[in-house]
């Protein structure tokens, strides 16, 4: 509902009609709810408090999870710096066989599925290119 003269969620309250709550389990349910809303309202409340008389704490969060970050970021760059020499390395191989040539890779050496590997500048800084961990 939107009313002009509605500024605060207990004011939108008074003014909605109640939920409509046809069984006792709705009922159950929307209690639950409302307690873990104002358990949320709380924290959030505290929470500002906490930054506000200690920000001290803020600023070393915030440096704590910069540093992650920039550790992560690094961490993916070599990873794909790797992925790259790795099916670099391949698809030499790969020539050479294709060439008449005798690679120093056996016929079963998993180093020859490193030729598929993505070598995109195009990945996700929030991808930890475990994309089928799930489906193993």
């Amino acid at each position: 509902m939107n009313f002009q003269d509605v500024h605060t969620l207990q004011q939108a309250l008074d003014v909605a009609p109640p939920p409509r709550l046809n069984s006792a389990q709705d009922r159950v349910e929307h209690t639950a709810r409302q307690r873990h809303l104002l358990v949320a309202q709380e924290d959030e409340r505290v929470m500002a408090e906490w930054r506000r008389r200690h920000p001290e704490d803020v600023a070393y969060e915030q440096e704590c999870w910069a540093q992650r970050r920039e550790e992560d970021t690094r961490r993916r760059r070599e990873e794909r710096l790797d992925r790259r020499r790795r099916k670099a390395l391949a698809s030499a191989q790969a020539d050479l066989v294709a060439a008449g040539g005798r690679s120093f890779f056996t016929e079963n050496d998993d180093r020859w599925l490193d030729i598929w590997l993505s070598t995109s500048d195009d990945i996700n800084d929030d991808d930890d290119g475990d994309d089928w961990s799930e489906w193993e």
